[in-house]
């Protein structure tokens, strides 16, 4: 499903900010250092998720849906993902259409860049490139040359070899066991000439740092249509103009301007109102939904339903919900049907409660896995759970465990998310009924790094609200669910796993069928129904708005996000 990265972890996604307006629409100021050539106007693109703290995508710090709107057109990636969930190959970095072969009973895959693509800075792409990409992603095994602060090796583990063919304008990549989702590798392609070392120690604290936000991207560099020429921090404003390297078409503006807002209605509403915003992607409420349709014919939008999906996590660490017992009462005390109804149905006829975490409800392989006591309330069935684990209930009705104490539990969430908070608070009454005495928290490190003590790398949480956004590629789940190997848990922040779901993931990557990809994924998700470390919600609506005089603008209901053909954008 980032699903994550796009390849092979799931984004996860957050909120909030303050609001600093930059002037949108179509002027010819330059706020930036690039060169900008070729476009003319600008767009400010509203974001409304958290104000990156680090840029390097492949850590925590960095696995953010504000990252990836920044990156989607800065770092090259092989393929990319069109809004019907389909993919295509990149046919600006790439001569032809990548070849999957079979030499000597491995799955080789060939490359041919194209010999017009460079660096910002002048540098070839090359198979460098590529060859590094996979060594920077390949394990989070010190021992092995790998660095734990990698968020997932899904795809890269399982190569063997990248090597130039001919020349370094040909990548050949050789597999140890056949990759299925190969089209989701080198994503975010990482320049080698000036990440690279020979140690790997250095390699993995370069890793571990990532690209500080203050600091921007190493050299300014990109690889594709737009460059990031400015950060201002304090304004939570990132400005991109058009790489003056870039080989390709477009960009048709001067200035993309990337304004963080929040997730306040009103700011987004009256952005768009006056003009200062040209685009806005914020996780759609009622009254967002209603006051920004009232602003047409001046402001187009639309709803869809792509690959991202509302969840709760718990964390298996926590003395109450290390017990099976206590997170099935938790979750068979919670109506979800009640929670979609609070929340995202209040604006889409067509959100439905979610019953599996690896398909999606429009997607054609999703089955409905979940046993029925969690298709709706059981009280009485909660009670007796927690009973059975040693809770007896006080006078208030909440339980009490003899060694584990009250049966208290916080659920943090990202900051200044009414769509979250409103989840919780419709949660909170139901626990209760049930003996479970939870509470709200706004969270502002829940995404931070594993040195953040709160944070779900760092493991100090017991629940955890949040979202995945996904791809088409299936074994992107896997970094989420798969056993943790010692420090490193890529994106297993309930730190749970099997054997029986390892193999059945592994059995997945290797697998090209879709039929037998959609009986392995419904029988993995069969099985982490039984681990209950994680609750699907509902699969999120995605909502884009722009002002009418933009041309171009097409919401990708994916990781790829909103900003996916921004170099195609115009201004009337």
């Amino acid at each position: 499903m980032k699903l994550s990265k796009r390849t092979s972890m799931l984004i996860a996604t957050g909120l909030t900010g303050a609001m600093a307006l930059s002037a949108c629409g179509g002027g010819s100021e330059d706020e930036g250092g690039g060169e900008a050539s070729g476009g003319s106007g600008r767009v400010v693109f509203g974001e409304s998720t958290d104000f990156p703290e680090n840029l390097y995508p492949n850590i925590a710090a960095g696995n953010a849906t504000s990252v990836a709107n920044v990156l989607i057109k800065v770092l090259p990636s092989a393929y990319h993902i069109q809004p019907d969930f389909t993919v295509e190959f990149n046919e600006d970095l790439f001569t032809g259409e990548p070849t999957l072969e079979e030499v000597d009973g491995q799955q080789v895959n060939t490359y041919e860049i194209n010999p017009d693509a460079v660096w910002s800075d002048g540098t070839p792409i090359s198979a460098a490139d590529f060859e590094f990409t996979w060594r920077a992603n390949r394990s989070g095994d010190p021992a092995d040359g790998g660095c734990p602060a990698v968020l997932s090796t899904t795809g890269y583990e399982q190569i063997a070899s990248v090597e130039p063919g001919e020349d370094d304008k040909t990548v050949v990549v050789t597999y140890e066991t056949p990759f299925a989702d190969w089209q989701g590798n080198f994503e975010n392609l990482l320049p080698a000439h000036l990440m690279d070392a020979d140690d790997p120690a250095a390699v993995c604290e370069t890793i571990t740092e990532g690209w500080p936000i203050a600091e921007g991207l190493p050299e300014g560099i990109s690889g594709g249509p737009w460059q990031v020429s400015n950060i201002d921090a304090g304004q939570q404003v990132i400005v991109l103009t058009p790489n003056p390297e870039w080989w390709g078409d477009g960009p048709e503006l001067e200035q993309l301007i990337i304004q963080n807002i929040g997730n306040d209605p009103t700011t987004a509403v009256q952005g768009l109102q006056s003009g200062e915003l040209g685009v806005i992607y914020p996780q759609p409420q009622l009254d967002l939904v209603e006051q920004v349709q009232a602003l047409e014919p001046n402001v187009e939008s639309e709803i869809n339903f792509g690959l991202t999906f509302e969840h709760l996590d718990l964390n298996t660490q926590d003395p109450h919900l290390a017990d099976p017992l206590v997170r099935q009462a938790l979750a068979y005390a919670l109506d979800r049907q009640e929670i979609v109804d609070q929340t995202v149905g209040q604006f889409s006829s067509d959100a439905q409660v979610l019953n599996n975490r690896i398909w999606l409800n429009t997607q054609p392989e999703y089955e409905d896995t979940a046993p029925e006591q969690v298709k709706t309330q059981n009280v009485e069935e909660a009670r007796a759970l927690l009973e059975q684990a040693g809770y007896t209930a006080g006078p208030d009705g909440f339980y009490t465990h003899p060694e584990r104490g009250p049966l208290n539990i916080q659920i943090d969430t990202t900051e200044n998310n009414p769509l979250r908070q409103t989840t919780i608070e419709v949660m909170i009454p139901q626990l209760a009924e049930a003996g479970i005495n939870a509470s709200f928290n706004a969270n502002p490190d829940i995404f931070a790094g594993a040195e953040s003590p709160t944070s779900l790398e760092g493991g100090g949480f017991q629940a955890a609200l949040f979202a995945w956004v996904g791809n088409p590629f299936i074994t992107s789940s896997q970094s989420i669910y798969q056993s943790p190997q010692g420090d490193n848990i890529q994106q297993n922040y309930s730190r749970i796993g099997n054997p029986e779901i390892d193999a059945l993931f592994a059995e997945l990557a290797t697998e090209p069928d879709r039929e037998r990809q959609a009986e392995l994924g419904n029988q993995i998700d069969g099985l982490l129904w039984e681990q209950m470390a994680t609750i699907p919600l509902y699969q999120k609506p995605t909502f884009v708005a722009h002002q009418a005089n933009i041309e171009g603008v097409q919401d990708n209901p994916t990781e790829a996000g909103p900003l996916w053909n921004s170099e195609t954008w115009t201004v009337e």
